[in-house]
């Protein structure tokens, strides 16, 4: 008979605990881009860019501290939360990179989401998480912005390193345990 399998994190590791500090940085990053920067804001705005991300976050560590090792799965939710943010947040990008960017979020809520809900498949988010992370980190922010972000931009691009960062902490936390 074969064994049923599902993915865990032990929340107080050194990658749970790097997951976890991420996710505060990244809220920290966009509460200060928030409370800087938003006067000019439409309430459609300050949703999507402040609460959005923010609650994603909260809710990110609040599943992984409380049901990484039993319930893993509880953080799908904020995933999902966080893709949704991204694809809005694509909405200022040209169209090809918009579409190119919508993509890979989405394959990023099937393939987390199969890998949270028991797909022994965790070896491809890895990849999944850290080219783009490379990507962003080396080609977009070194080679082609270096210094041309305002403090604005650097807090939200900032944000957003950080949350992909701690989602590959979390992949490369995540261990398979069999179910009784």
């Amino acid at each position: 008979m074969k064994q049923r399998v599902r993915y865990a994190v032990e929340p107080r590791s050194w990658l749970g605990w790097g997951a976890t500090g991420l996710m505060i940085l990244a809220m920290a990053l966009r509460l200060i881009w928030w409370i800087g920067w938003s006067r000019d804001w439409e309430a459609g705005m300050w949703v999507t860019q402040a609460l959005l991300p923010m609650l994603s976050c909260l809710l990110f560590i609040a599943a992984l501290q409380r049901f990484g090792l039993t319930a893993l799965w509880t953080t799908f939710i904020p995933v999902m939360l966080g893709v949704l943010f991204f694809i809005l947040k694509a909405d200022s990008f040209v169209w090809w990179h918009r579409l190119l960017c919508t993509l890979l979020y989405l394959v990023v809520a099937v393939l987390y989401g199969l890998a949270v809900f028991g797909l022994p498949i965790r070896a491809l988010l890895i990849p999944l998480f850290a080219l783009p992370l490379a990507f962003h980190l080396l080609v977009e922010n070194l080679a082609i912005h270096k210094a041309a972000y305002s403090a604005a931009e650097w807090l939200q691009e900032g944000s957003v390193l950080c949350i992909m960062a701690a989602l590959l902490c979390t992949a490369l936390a995540m261990k398979r345990q069999a179910l009784e």
